[in-house]
């Protein structure tokens, strides 16, 4: 139960400032790795739940995520007895795609915004915003300004010591109009090994793709985003047998859109020097541009599977792409079903089979 949680002195005066916050506030929460942010939101939502009748999580830590799966912004009402954030059922989930901000900033943003939408379409009493521990450079501050921006908050608490948060904090403040409280963190706090954050989100990451199976969803049916394929008209076969030929190159699909030209490998990288012969199919095509890509690269990608109305059925992996076939075969458990997907967000990371991170997809590289 509520009574039943031991906050650290250093805490007691944010959860009293919680207490004293606007009706509807927004709470953004800020600070390194390992200052207890996400401990601090577990203790302050099972108090709050059991002194107002509705209080929600947003959890925009997309590398822990502790709401949905890693790699997603999710939303949650809080409980009185949820003694993890792990425990409270997900309102919403938004995919981004990736566990490190930096690659997915935009993506970061947009969902942080989906979710503060849920929560004061839901009413809440109070917003708890727990964000990641990336605060550090310009690209951080950067992106802890914009996500405050959307969440427009009552009340920002700094975690941490003054030099390492002071100067993020005001400026977060500044962009919001937001009152500022830094909590010190307490010594019982401590920091968590990187391997231990490792096997944490490929627990979770496996558990999100437990029970998957594939399944093949038909290109014309579903839209892409975050990737070439699909952006252009296809060009007819003999066209790209006819540029396989002149690249010297065993292409196996292509699309034009706007003047630029794609064409696909089935697998492999594209041969070295390859542009000095690609005059002739620019000209024949009239492209201002002209790319090589491999499908190869896709295998592996992280995927967001939504339907209709743009809601997320399931996180997925990608097995491979035809698009000679116009298939596309993803590893997914449900509730995602060729039926029921029609819209694919292609992440910024590979993974291996058992859900751990093989690698990043580079900027162009699908």
């Amino acid at each position: 139960m509520a009574d039943a949680v031991t906050v650290p002195d250093e805490w007691l005066p944010g959860i009293d400032a919680l207490r004293k916050a606007p009706e509807g506030a927004a709470i953004f929460l800020l600070g390194g790795v390992d200052r207890g942010k996400t401990t601090f939101t577990t203790h302050a939502a099972r108090i709050l739940a059991a002194e107002f009748e509705r209080v929600a999580v947003v959890d925009c830590d997309i590398g822990q995520s502790e709401i949905g799966p890693p790699g997603t912004v999710g939303v949650a009402r809080a409980r009185a007895d949820a003694e993890r954030l792990t425990d409270l059922k997900p309102a919403g989930i938004y995919f981004v795609g990736a566990f490190s901000p930096a690659q997915v900033a935009l993506e970061t943003v947009t969902a942080t915004a989906e979710a503060i939408a849920r929560a004061r379409i839901a009413k809440a009493n109070r917003i708890l915003v727990d964000t990641s521990g990336f605060v550090s450079g310009p690209v951080a501050r950067r992106l802890k300004v914009a996500k405050a921006q959307v969440v427009a908050p009552s009340l920002i608490l700094g975690f941490g010591a003054q030099a390492e948060i002071g100067g993020l904090l005001s400026a977060v403040s500044n962009a919001t109009g937001a009152k500022t409280l830094r909590l010190e963190t307490p010594a019982a706090v401590g920091r968590k090994l990187t391997a231990l954050r490792t096997t944490r989100r490929l627990t979770r990451l496996a558990r999100a793709l437990e029970n998957g199976r594939e399944i093949d969803l038909p290109l014309r049916e579903v839209s892409l985003v975050g990737a070439t394929l699909g952006a252009g008209e296809p060009l007819p076969p003999e066209l790209i047998r006819w540029s396989a030929k002149v690249l010297r190159m065993p292409l196996a699909y292509g699309e034009s859109a706007d003047g630029l030209l794609t064409l696909f490998l089935r697998d492999g990288v594209p041969r070295r020097d390859w542009e000095v012969d690609a005059e002739p199919v620019s000209a024949h095509f009239k492209a201002k541009s002209v790319r090589v890509l491999s499908l190869g690269s896709y295998v592996g990608a992280y995927l967001g599977l939504h339907d209709t109305r743009g809601q997320l059925l399931s996180v997925a992996r990608c097995i491979g792409l035809d698009p000679v076939r116009d298939v596309l075969t993803v590893f997914a458990p449900p509730p995602a079903t060729p039926e029921r997907v029609r819209l694919v967000s292609f992440g910024r990371v590979r993974l291996n089979e058992d859900g751990s991170q093989h690698s990043d997809i580079r900027p162009g590289e699908i």
